[in-house]
């Protein structure tokens, strides 16, 4: 009923009444518009600045990561007892992990050794990997390696080779994994 009784007092009024209140209700509209567009921006700007400061503390450990590993020597890095080769404290080991994206061939080799499979399928397919990566493990402090070899050509084996990352080799370019202990 009330709502009527306006409607009707809006269709009596003056056109020049109708035509301010009009500008009113727009003007109105245009500026809860424009709140609700900046709280819903705003809080992404708010999520930008907490990615930015992410990206800012990750390139400060990424710093220190560089400065650990180009002060390592270049050769061998080992993560065991042996004469051979430079061998890492836990903090290097992890540094080291978290800097290699390589696994090589000789790595591949010395872990296809008890996988005659995974062995013949890479000779097969022309030595080539399908994919590879590196992780460290926090909850173990240990760096694992993986890889995987797939058939060109024909049949659809997929072999995938894991294992601890103990050996790495240092370049003047960069690391890579050099010893997969995968038994």
């Amino acid at each position: 009923m009330l709502l009527e009784n306006n409607l009707k007092k809006y269709k009596e009024a003056p056109e020049g009444i109708k035509q301010i209140v009009g500008l009113v209700g727009l003007t109105t509209l245009i500026i809860f518009t424009f709140i609700i567009l900046n709280i819903f921006f705003g809080e992404i700007k708010e999520s930008d600045k907490t990615a930015e400061s992410d990206k800012t503390a990750e390139s400060v450990k990424t710093a220190e990561i560089d400065k650990v590993i180009t002060s390592l020597p270049r050769g061998r890095l080992i993560f065991y007892e042996s004469s051979e080769g430079h061998q890492l404290s836990l903090s290097e080991y992890e540094a080291v992990c978290k800097n290699t994206k390589i696994v090589t061939q000789r790595a591949m080799m010395g872990a296809n050794i008890l996988n005659f499979s995974a062995t013949k399928l890479y000779f097969d397919n022309g030595n080539k990997i399908d994919e590879r990566s590196v992780k460290w493990d926090s909850s173990s402090n240990k760096c694992f390696a993986e890889y995987t070899i797939r058939a060109i050509e024909g049949v659809s084996d997929t072999i995938t080779v894991s294992g601890e990352a103990k050996g790495f080799f240092k370049t003047s370019i960069d690391t890579r994994v050099y010893f997969i202990k995968n038994f």
